[in-house]
């Protein structure tokens, strides 16, 4: 499992979708809370990407 800014990469398989309620296998990016937020991939590759591509499309908060 990779992990970045909070969110892990997970390889949900046939037996486990109900879970993680997502509709078919494959490799999603789950919240620390557990929830799915991206997915499904069909690599590990893949999901790595779309996390850091999220992470990198993220503003912080400027505190006032």
């Amino acid at each position: 499992m990779a992990r970045f800014n909070g969110l892990i990469a997970v390889d949900v398989h046939t037996d486990d979708v109900g879970d993680y309620s997502v509709s078919e296998p494959g490799w999603y990016a789950v919240e620390d809370a557990g929830k799915v937020v991206l997915g499904p991939f069909t690599s590990l590759d893949e999901c790595d990407r779309a996390i850091r591509d999220r992470r990198h499309h993220t503003v912080p908060q400027i505190p006032n």
